[in-house]
């Protein structure tokens, strides 16, 4: 479920005219980077994707997420509330 959900969110993305980069946990990436970052003319957008509300989340996801939001644009995406993100982004982009 998570990836259809991130399937879905990158592909809006990009046909918004988006640059998506798909994060990878490893060496090199911050312990709590979103999976999915989003750059659009002097925007960005910062996306935690989870396959529903209940899914756990694994060290500095949340913190990094609410860090995020009060420097841009960041959302914890999952099936339940993919609408009402794509919502907000088309207000936006």
């Amino acid at each position: 479920m998570e990836a259809k959900v991130q399937k879905r969110l990158v592909r809006f993305l990009k046909s918004k005219g988006c640059y998506v980069i798909k994060t990878k946990p490893g060496p090199g990436t911050p312990v709590g980077c979103p999976d999915v970052l989003a750059l659009y003319e002097g925007f960005w957008a910062a996306f935690e994707v989870k396959a529903d509300s209940s899914s756990p989340f694994q060290p500095l996801q949340e913190a990094t997420i609410s860090k995020f939001e009060g420097w841009s644009f960041a959302r914890v995406v999952h099936s339940e509330n993919i609408d009402e993100v794509i919502g907000a982004l088309e207000l936006i982009l």
